[in-house]
């Protein structure tokens, strides 16, 4: 990317790259399923998928498409905010987690591979992964940086023995949640989580048609993958680290 980009990439309002010509772009999902009846969501869910028990193993077994598939109400507030900031984005809905909001940690390492299968440019997962898996969700982490597939993930919001996985990588974009203004980013300089935008109190679509309110780091998530659905819908050779670089670019350093 030269220079030039770079400070137009970094300097561009969002609603000025919305609503200029973009490319589609291909937004996996790996969450609880996503309400693609919501109004908000229709026309925008491009394949829908669930990872389930088949023939004694998990696998990605396809869906309908244009169903409900939100066991919990979680992935379609995540693909709503994405679909709102973002016109361009073609979302991919793969569900691995149940009514509870708890899954098989295993199952989603099925969807990353799944996803990282599809060539999706762009992987959301506003969840984080137990470390008992962090050397197989690591391979998977570089082998999508080396496919140019970006992933961006949420730190959890309450560290346990990790901060979140993969969070933690650095072949991904890490997102933690801080009250800045709407669209706005912070850069964190230490530490392993990266960025951080706002997750407070966000209005989101909920299953069935309605809205409801949410907070946490999974909320913010979906706002950067947005954010890099636009870049990569208006310079679609970008790579992770120029995506990081233009983030960087529009954010201000974290005291």
């Amino acid at each position: 990317m030269s220079d030039l980009w770079l400070k137009q990439a970094a300097e561009t309002p969002f609603d000025a790259i919305a609503t200029g010509p973009l490319e589609d772009v291909d937004v996996a999902v790996i969450d609880s399923g996503v309400d693609a009846t919501h109004p908000d969501l229709a026309g925008r869910v491009v394949s829908q998928w669930t990872v389930e028990e088949a023939e004694g193993r998990l696998t990605a077994i396809e869906l309908e498409t244009g169903t409900n598939n939100d066991t919990f109400g979680h992935g379609t507030a995540v693909a709503g905010i994405i679909a709102r900031i973002a016109p361009n984005a073609r979302i991919h809905d793969i569900r691995v987690l149940d009514a509870r909001n708890r899954g098989d940690p295993t199952a989603s390492l099925v969807a990353f591979r799944h996803v990282l299968s599809k060539r999706h440019r762009l992987i959301n997962m506003s969840l984080a992964i137990p470390a008992s898996q962090r050397e197989p969700l690591y391979k998977l982490c570089e082998s999508a940086y080396q496919r140019n597939q970006i992933v961006v993930a949420a730190k959890r919001n309450v560290p346990v023995t990790d901060e979140g996985l993969p969070a933690e990588f650095s072949s991904v974009i890490s997102i933690d949640n801080h009250a800045v203004p709407e669209m706005g980013l912070r850069f964190i300089d230490q530490g392993l989580i990266e960025f951080a935008t706002l997750g407070n109190e966000l209005t989101v679509p909920a299953p069935g048609g309605g809205y409801t309110v949410k907070t946490g780091t999974s909320f913010a998530t979906p706002t950067v993958t947005g954010m890099c659905c636009l870049f990569l819908g208006r310079w679609p050779a970008l790579r992770q680290f120029e995506l990081k670089t233009i983030l960087k670019a529009r954010a201000h350093v974290a005291l």
